[in-house]
């Protein structure tokens, strides 16, 4: 075996499954999130800034493909980062799910009482869920840089010319 191939740690190496409630813990922690659905024969991948509210996630948007995604009630995937550096660990939760509009008043009440504010300027005057179907997430200690150094580590590339 060469030494390259000794650094490379296996995919499970050190990963912690987060439980349930550590998912929905760090999904608290965080503002803004991404947002991925098919819309035809695309994908599309979209920032947005949430809040939790009744055990699923609410943002809100303008007419556009993520409002037509929740009439159509389309599942999508949402992802979360975070690092804490103090541990120097990183950690992942995944949401599977669909998109439901707020379409009932007393609900869209509620949500104009949330401190959801978009960071996009615009009209932003539909709220969206995303109900999920499955959370999971993983935690995982941050590798020291040293650990990914090899003989190519370093080297100038050649020119295009």
């Amino acid at each position: 075996m060469s030494t390259y191939e000794r650094h490379i740690p296996s995919t499970s190496e050190g990963v912690r499954e987060l439980a349930h409630e550590d998912c929905w813990e760090r999904l608290r922690t965080l503002v803004v999130g991404r947002l991925a659905f098919s819309a035809g024969e695309r994908l599309e991948l979209f920032p947005i800034n949430y809040l939790v509210d009744r055990g699923t996630l609410l943002f809100r948007t303008a007419p556009g493909s993520k409002l037509g995604a929740s009439m159509g009630r389309l599942p999508v995937v949402f992802e979360v980062d975070g690092y804490e550096a103090e541990s120097r660990e990183a950690w992942s939760v995944v949401v599977h799910g669909h998109l439901e509009p707020l379409l009932d008043t007393a609900e869209i009440v509620d949500a104009v009482a949330l401190p959801l504010f978009p960071w996009q300027s615009g009209e932003k005057a539909f709220f969206v869920r995303i109900v999920p179907d499955e959370i999971s997430g993983r935690q995982f200690q941050v590798a020291d840089p040293s650990r990914w150094v090899s003989p190519f580590t370093g080297v100038r590339r050649s020119s295009a010319d």
